[in-house]
């Protein structure tokens, strides 16, 4: 069962607890009704569609996926712009759209074809509509990470309506009530089980309705508390891993992730604890990951420091390529110099800092100061040797 739909009901039901009982507003109220409505009507599709896929489709469970390529890194360290530079090589790599990992299923996708086809040749009014859709859902997040249902997406949509996901936050403000939701592979045996089936499933059916003949690209910044969970069921997988100063990508995180607080949460003070609560997140996931990477095999494993994507990407995927032991088409090159060569359309106008959130820089460097140490960003005496990059992709 867990395989065509599993819900978290423990994480759902604290949910609608902190919003409507212990820390009721009516903004906070109309939130949840809103994300209720849309999360059960979501899930009454899933299972519909996936069911449907068991008689219609089934081959799709013979799909085997081999060799993944998986961008993971803390939010805010370059994964979008890396993954979406990727994306380019379209002759290698099949990926995913949000509207993939909302509803994972192969009738939904076949379906969606369809309509593609028919849209194209009356003008494309859904493609318009769904482009406004996008320019209105999203514009909180304009500047900070361009997005949309018809855009390169990580998988995250695969497990929000799983409710194991820190993304819940996005709805509810208060994660320190949920610190079992950062690092997943620590969480029971069983709802790991669970939520491995769920996952390899949707995968699968992804594959076999988009990605034949092709690789697997994915990209996840909450996946650092899952790498476990995703070798289980990808073992021969490819990491790529981006690092950047946590001074830099903790509050960046922060500002990212509390975007809705200002309208569901607006008393919230952003130095409260519910804000220091998401930078622990982000703090969490770089300890979590740096106590956890000498266990990958060194041939699948490679990272990329922040500072040498934003200062020449296309070395920086030459050497990812070589690692691998891919080689880059002249097609993929001549994309690829013809992008980063136009005029740039990532630098933020957003501004961070740690002493907003009501952290300081003695407390992060206390907090990870081996990670700063391991990748060049403080000495061991606890001297700054590297300033990073204002940039923000």
């Amino acid at each position: 069962m867990s395989s065509i739909l599993y819900i978290h009901f423990k994480t759902l039901f604290k949910i609608i607890y902190l919003n409507c009982v212990k820390h009721f507003g009516w903004r906070q109220l109309l939130a949840t009704l809103v994300f209720l409505i849309v999360a059960i009507a979501v899930c009454i599709l899933l299972f519909v569609f996936r069911l449907m896929d068991e008689v219609l489709f089934f081959r799709y469970r013979k799909t085997k996926i081999e060799r993944p390529v998986f961008i993971v890194s803390n939010p805010r360290s370059g994964t979008t712009f890396t993954h979406r530079i990727l994306c380019m090589d379209e002759e290698r790599y099949v990926y995913m759209l949000m509207y993939h990992t909302i509803i994972p299923s192969v009738t939904f996708y076949k379906i969606v074809q369809a309509i593609t086809v028919l849209d194209k040749r009356i003008g494309r009014p859904f493609r318009r509509f769904f482009d406004w859709v996008d320019s209105w859902f999203f514009k909180g997040w304009e500047g900070i990470h361009p997005t949309g249902f018809n855009q390169s997406e990580e998988d995250e949509g695969l497990y929000i309506f799983s409710f194991l996901s820190v993304a819940i936050c996005l709805v509810c403000p208060y994660m320190q009530e949920f610190g079992y939701l950062t690092i997943i592979d620590e969480m029971p045996e069983r709802t790991r089980r669970n939520l491995r089936k769920y996952y390899r499933s949707s995968i699968q059916r992804f594959m076999y309705a988009e990605g034949r003949g092709k690789t697997l690209l994915n990209k996840n910044v909450i996946a650092t508390g899952r790498l476990h969970t995703i070798l289980d069921v990808f073992p021969d997988a490819r990491i790529v891993y981006l690092i950047r100063d946590p001074e830099s990508a903790v509050p960046s995180f922060i500002s990212m992730f509390s975007a809705p607080w200002k309208w569901i949460a607006p008393q919230l003070a952003e130095n409260s604890v519910e804000y220091r609560a998401l930078g622990q997140i982000a703090i969490d996931l770089y300890n979590y990951f740096h106590k956890n990477k000498n266990k990958f095999n060194p041939e699948n494993f490679y990272v990329i420091p922040y500072k040498n994507l934003t200062a020449n990407p296309i070395q920086v995927i030459e050497e990812v390529y070589a690692h691998f032991e891919m080689d880059i088409s002249e097609v993929f090159r001549g994309r690829l110099e013809s992008h980063l060569n136009a005029p740039k359309k990532y630098k933020s106008q957003h501004s961070y800092s740690l002493e907003k959130y009501g952290f300081t820089k003695e407390e992060i460097e206390e907090k990870l100061g081996e990670v700063m140490v391991e990748y060049g960003f403080m000495t061991v005496d606890g001297g700054r040797r590297t300033v990073d990059s204002s940039l923000h992709i």
